[in-house]
């Protein structure tokens, strides 16, 4: 097995910020190393008291998932994701003495996006050497998280999200067609496009219908309309871009389809309290 956590103690690492004044809309607020030899252990995704993303990397032993009343074997070298709530089971089956593994939870609804994207193409377990820039990433998250490196919110959420990219690319992501079929189509369009700074007549003709029964059907699915959701999603991945010291603001904003760098402080200061030059001061997000 290419990937060694055999140093991770038996332990789970919660990982809470003080300073979380705004939404991060992908985040790792969990992870663990665990070693289950009982039948009690049995989890099912139905409950709805949470919503989180699940990451979980079989080191030893076998576990079972159960969805639509058919059963798949978990064994080492495979990565099963999936979205709680949901239909997945998932547990220490008979015939198994136990069942070692890593796993890291996410929440936000960028990450949910990202896994259920990749379950639609993949199914809920993938192969390790299928995925292997997510596993390198992967390895990194766990060890940088159980070693308590990753001290701040935004760096926690621009890492989470790179691993979400990064499984998306290796889970069979193409070059969009001008013919979408899903609105999950189109919000990954969406995302890849942002230089381009798409309108909603655009988007409506992508997805073939007016732009009034578009922005109904858009805002029904996300919670948000067309453009409050370019907005939010240009503002969380400016976190990202900022973090490059050596990206000037300037560039940052045309990368997000945003040509007015001044509109685009002005964005920025009323998402987070703060302006895009401060932040990009390694000292204020290390801290």
């Amino acid at each position: 097995m290419a990937y060694d956590f055999s140093d991770l103690p038996l332990i789970r690492v919660n990982s809470r910020y003080e300073d979380r004044r705004f939404p991060l809309h992908t985040l790792t607020n969990l992870c663990g190393h665990s070693r289950e030899t009982t039948r009690e252990y049995y989890n099912h995704g139905k409950r709805k008291d949470a919503e989180y993303m699940v990451w979980q990397y079989t080191i030893g032993g076998r576990g079972c998932i159960e969805k639509n009343h058919s059963k798949s074997d978990i064994t080492p070298g495979a990565m099963m994701i999936l979205a709680v709530p949901g239909e997945e089971i998932y547990y220490l089956p008979e015939g198994s003495d136990h069942w070692e593994f890593v796993f890291l939870t996410m929440t936000g609804r960028e990450s949910r996006r990202f896994v259920n994207s990749a379950e639609n193409r993949r199914g809920n377990i993938i192969p390790e050497e299928e995925i292997p820039k997510t596993m390198v990433l992967f390895h990194r998250l766990i060890h940088d998280l159980f070693a308590q490196k990753i001290t701040n919110p935004f760096n926690n959420s621009s890492l989470s999200y790179a691993l979400c990219m990064t499984l998306l690319e290796e889970t069979g992501y193409s070059e969009m067609t001008e013919e979408l079929s899903s609105f999950e189509e189109l919000l990954i369009y969406i995302h890849d496009n942002l230089s381009r700074n798409l309108s909603v007549d655009e988007m409506a003709v992508l997805m073939h219908l007016s732009r009034s029964h578009f922005t109904r059907l858009f805002t029904g699915k996300t919670g948000v309309s067309p453009r409050k959701y370019l907005e939010e999603l240009r503002m969380k991945t400016a976190i990202s871009l900022l973090q490059n010291e050596t990206l000037q603001i300037k560039e940052a904003a045309g990368r997000l389809g945003i040509r007015d760098e001044n509109y685009f402080c002005r964005i920025f200061k009323k998402y987070y309290g703060f302006s895009p030059g401060i932040f990009q001061n390694r000292s204020y997000w290390q801290r």
